[in-house]
């Protein structure tokens, strides 16, 4: 069993994270769907569908997993994309294509096994959402320590985030 505690700042940080990706898709849909393209996996009439697409099931990956009532679909929902951006960007790794941007967010980024990292990571913490959630009654100090927590694995995120973009410039120059 998992504490809820560990339940709501999982849910919460991915739920920023999906917000997050969706809000770089929809604010710069042309370029998106030009990172989308350059994968070369979909067939070019899916592309600009997809594209449309993909933003808004991020938005609803991200209120479902608010909720207790819809956190297990949320959270299937959320590791199968991870698990689909990892795929994709796997593939194309193994084509020799690092070179292209992940389409991750604002400042472009090469593919990397770092992302395929981050992306395990992340799978398995949707993954964990699945697991029974011991009963116990949440107080003041539990909601403290789950803002901080939430608090910490953004920063965290944005910290190895930076640290995988640095890296994709130093790998480039050489």
């Amino acid at each position: 069993m998992i504490d809820p505690l560990v339940t709501i700042v999982i849910a919460t940080s991915l739920a920023l994270l999906f917000l997050l990706a969706a809000r770089h898709k929809i604010s710069a849909h042309r370029r998106f769907e030009a990172q989308l393209a350059a994968y070369r996996i979909l067939p070019e009439s899916l592309v600009s569908p997809a594209a449309r697409v993909l933003p808004w099931l991020e938005i609803a990956v991200a209120a479902s997993l608010l909720f207790a009532f819809s956190r297990p679909v949320g959270a299937l929902l959320a590791a199968t994309l991870l698990a689909m951006y990892a795929l994709a960007m796997g593939i194309n790794m193994s084509r020799g294509r690092s070179q292209i941007d992940c389409g991750c967010g604002d400042t472009p980024q090469s593919l990397s096994g770092l992302l395929l990292l981050r992306n395990a990571v992340l799978t398995l913490g949707a993954l964990m959402l699945l697991a029974p959630v011991a009963t116990r009654p949440l107080n003041s100090l539990d909601m403290l320590f789950a803002v901080l927590f939430v608090a910490a694995c953004s920063f965290s995120y944005s910290m190895f985030e930076q640290l995988s973009r640095n890296h994709t410039l130093l790998i480039d120059k050489e």
